[in-house]
């Protein structure tokens, strides 16, 4: 029973890295190809979803202690927000070199798929901000993002 805030971390990371998949996935099939900007932010977009186990195991060790829990919640919505405004850092290097882009792929879809991945950096700015105040609901809100991402993607036929 102890081991409760680990399983949940898990599948919290795990449904995290899985909406990030789904929509780098939807991104990436847009593109014709990727640029030398695209693939720079495409590598740190990866070393930050790299990194997640660590604020992951540093959350779920420290959810029961109040006098670290804060520091650790913060922490660990501060990767998400750097993993969020990286996904949408690639869409938006993407979208500026309409060259890169399939030919298919018109200025509302553009506009769209902003849209759609502007959410999440605005989400987890907002759990990051209630953590300082309420470290264990930002954690709820942080798996609640993570639902909805994956809940969020579509199906790309093609």
């Amino acid at each position: 029973m102890r081991q409760w805030p680990a399983y949940l971390g898990y599948v919290t990371s795990f449904l995290t890295i899985g909406g990030i998949w789904l929509a780098h996935h939807s991104l990436f099939r847009r593109m014709r190809f990727a640029n030398v900007s695209v693939m720079r932010i495409n590598l740190l977009l990866l070393m930050a979803v790299a990194f997640l186990p660590f604020p992951t195991r540093l959350l779920t060790e420290t959810l029961s202690n109040s006098d670290t829990e804060r520091a650790a919640v913060i922490f660990y919505g501060a990767s998400l927000l750097v993993i969020s405004l990286l996904l949408a850092a690639t869409w938006g290097a993407a979208a500026r070199d309409r060259a890169l882009l399939r030919p298919d792929v018109g200025a509302r879809e553009v506009d769209a798929i902003a849209r759609a991945v502007a959410p999440n950096v605005a989400l987890h700015a907002v759990a990051g901000a209630i953590a300082i105040v309420a470290p264990v609901a930002a954690a709820w809100g942080y798996r609640a993002i993570a639902i909805a991402l994956v809940l969020r993607a579509h199906a790309d036929e093609g």
